[in-house]
């Protein structure tokens, strides 16, 4: 089982996708399109009831008041098996002579494994958004995260996530209803980027080049204003001229 875990190291793109990330995949597909009424039904009833305890229900202080009612109820239970027999009392003695309730091994493992596997998914999933792999998810996670990045401002974290909860079990079955409008809307939306994203190849273009002449235009007027001569071939130095000694004047005698 571990040795066909898939790390993120090993996962080289999508198309390479591990089975295993293929199981979850179409586990979630199937989730979210109501592929099962009863299983999304459920799934989707009990995430909005998991996020309604975690509003309205401390659970910290629940954990708490059940600890010392429990732990309460023991010591005195013991204490009474104590008084009455006179030795280990009823709580000490219930687990007589057996082994303390350990976890497997061979239960631990195969957990890891799998919980390892949904990890790595959710990160090759995250990284084909990211990489706009998948041009609709893509388009999708950025209209909903510039909506949030707003309503953020204005609304709780706990009612975007009954939101986003609501939006991820109704959107993909809107979508799989409407899927030919959807996907034609979102070609013409991407040829339309596409052809804007031309213009403005061309526009930065004409715009780099004038830049660029105007740049050549004041450096050539640089080099004038430093004698510099353009586009002619360099003087040759001259060469320094020798000048031989004079003989030195002879005197002429007096007669």
């Amino acid at each position: 089982m571990s040795d066909s875990v898939a790390t993120s190291s090993s996962v080289p793109s999508s198309s390479a996708v591990s089975p295993q990330f293929a199981k979850y995949k179409a586990c979630f597909y199937d989730l979210l399109t109501w592929k099962n009424l009863y299983v999304s039904g459920g799934s989707f009833a009990g995430a909005l009831i998991a996020l309604y305890l975690f509003k309205y229900v401390n659970v910290v202080k629940l954990f708490f008041n059940f600890a010392y009612i429990a732990l309460g109820t023991a010591i005195a239970v013991e204490f009474a098996g104590r008084t009455i027999k006179g030795g280990p009392g009823f709580v000490s003695s219930f687990r007589g002579n057996g082994n303390y309730f350990v976890i497997s091994k061979d239960i631990v493992d195969p957990l890891f494994n799998e919980f390892t596997v949904l990890v790595n998914f959710l990160l090759v999933e995250f990284q084909q958004i990211v990489f706009v792999e998948n041009f609709p998810l893509t388009v999708f996670a950025f209209v909903v995260s510039y909506f949030t990045y707003f309503l953020v401002h204005y609304v709780s974290l706990w009612s975007l996530a009954v939101v986003g909860v609501t939006v991820a079990f109704a959107a993909p079955p809107v979508y799989l209803k409407f899927q030919e409008e959807i996907d034609a809307q979102v070609a013409a939306a991407n040829k339309i980027i596409d052809k804007k994203i031309s213009e403005l190849k061309v526009q930065a273009n004409e715009r780099l080049g004038k830049a660029a002449g105007i740049a050549k235009g004041y450096f050539d007027q640089a080099l004038d204003k430093v004698g510099y001569k353009r586009n002619l071939p360099p003087v040759p130095a001259a060469e320094p001229v020798t000048t031989e000694p004079s003989p030195p004047a002879v005197p002429v005698a007096a007669e």
